[in-house]
């Protein structure tokens, strides 16, 4: 299985590091607009007579690399090895400014593959238009002055750290083109690293090492199965068969987000004041980006860990979890209530759960969840796809308000217990099966910010 190690690295504690980035980071993004520009021309240009003075200049670029490597053949999409060839043939100074070989070509990889995504999107937008939210657009040039750049494994090295001439836990760290090697001593024993990935992070760097590790097999041991909603005033609801609940309360969550699109939009206000111009940029946005991105990534990992801790309790060993594609966009809840629901990074803490759960042994099922919330799990109400039923469905029971569902049998559960419940039946629809009384779901177990906090300490 695949790891995710994460290092901030500032300014003031990493200053070689941070310097060391900072260059190769500029390189990477003159390096992606350059190839941008060529693959842009290129297809603008393909088929007109009267071209303009750069698409002039790209098929010149271009006849000369044919004559250099006439095999590699050249379409109106230009593809990464064409786009290499063009590079090479011409001695593009931004090519060679710099970067390590193999991350100048994963850089041209990426704009080759951002481009020719592009071009799928539209064929597919030809053919069903309906599943976008609009027309897609041509990639467009990046605009900041840094962009996030990737190291291989044959560039990069972990070595085992050393202290005192003695080995020690953890590892050190060494990156090309700098003498100076970074000691990572949280990095888990026995993994092998696969690439290294540099992220502008507000004013930081963060790395990220891709480690790869011997995953756990399965447990056979766990027989329960599990249902995952995720949502807004509790961030994650759990059920499992064994007619346990959980909810995870998103207070702490709600009111961070609050506060900082409160102070963000203060910020903005007093720096564009007497201007048209609505883009801002300073140390203060900065910090409190910063601030912010650190407590939802925190508050997301207590909360994924503490679900992977409830499943290992409760002999959980299948969870679902309910993933509906674009099911962000376009929603229609009112004002408020959409900045809250978008504002909360759901993908981030389905990620969290996935390779935790898998690092436990714990084996993890995406499903589709459509009309869980409204169906009656104790009267085991049919749930289509949305978009492929035939009809209006219709439902045994309903949401009298929020967060309470009233059950045809004549009782009241928790809602968001309700739809975790249908999730996994519609995953798995033998689930419940023995299961006639669902009051088990009508005062589920509750966990907050301070109920998460003490679990870390313990």
């Amino acid at each position: 299985m695949y790891l995710a190690d994460t290092t901030v690295l500032s300014k003031g504690h990493h200053p070689d590091f941070y310097d060391y980035m900072e260059r190769m980071s500029v390189l990477a993004k003159r390096l992606y607009n350059a190839a941008l520009f060529r693959l842009r021309q290129a297809y603008t240009g393909w088929e007109r007579e009267a071209r303009t003075a750069n698409e002039k200049a790209v098929f010149e670029e271009i006849r000369l690399m044919q004559a250099k490597y006439p095999r590699v053949k050249v379409r109106r999409v230009l593809s990464y090895r064409a786009l290499d060839a063009v590079m090479r043939a011409n001695g593009n100074p931004d090519f060679f400014a710099g970067l390590p070989m193999q991350t100048a070509q994963r850089v041209l990889k990426e704009a080759a593959d951002v481009f020719g995504a592009w071009q799928s999107a539209l064929k597919e937008y030809g053919r069903r238009p309906w599943k976008f939210t609009g027309r897609p657009r041509m990639p467009k040039y990046l605009k900041g002055d840094r962009h996030t750049f990737y190291i291989t494994n044959q560039d990069a090295v972990l070595y085992p750290a050393r202290v005192g001439g003695s080995s020690a836990a953890g590892a050190e760290l060494k990156l090309p083109r700098i003498r100076e090697r970074l000691c990572l001593p949280h990095l888990p024993e026995g993994s092998v690293l696969k690439e290294v990935q540099v992220r502008p992070y507000y004013g930081k760097y963060m790395l990220v090492l891709v480690l790869e590790k011997a995953g756990k097999p399965l447990r056979t041991d766990l027989p329960h199965m599990a249902g995952i909603d995720l949502g807004t005033v509790n961030i994650a609801a759990i059920v499992s068969t064994d007619h346990s609940s959980r909810v995870y309360k998103g207070g702490a969550v709600l009111s961070e987000n609050r506060s900082f699109h409160k102070k963000k939009a203060e910020a903005v206000g007093i720096i564009t004041r007497g201007t048209r111009h609505r883009h801002a940029d300073s140390a203060h946005l900065r910090r409190l980006s910063l601030r912010h991105d650190c407590f939802m990534r925190d508050m997301m990992h207590k909360i994924s860990a503490d679900i992977v801790r409830y499943c290992t309790e409760h002999g959980v060993g299948t969870v679902v979890i309910g993933a509906s594609k674009g099911w962000k966009q376009g929603t229609d809840m009112g004002k408020e209530n959409n900045q809250n629901f978008v504002s909360i990074p759901h993908d981030r803490l389905r990620k969290m759960i996935l390779y935790k759960a898998g690092n436990a042994g714990i084996r993890v099922v995406l499903q589709e969840e459509s009309y869980t919330s409204k169906a009656d799990i104790s009267a085991m109400d049919p749930m289509p796809v949305y978009g492929r039923e035939d009809g209006t469905p219709s439902f045994s029971g309903r949401r009298v308000r929020r967060g309470l569902y009233a059950c045809s049998g004549g009782y009241r559960i928790n809602a968001d217990c309700s739809g975790a419940a249908n999730i996994l039946r519609k995953a798995f629809p033998g689930a419940w099966e023995g299961t006639e009384d669902f009051r088990f779901l009508a005062y589920p177990e509750t966990a907050g910010w301070k109920e998460l906090q003490r679990g870390r300490r313990a």
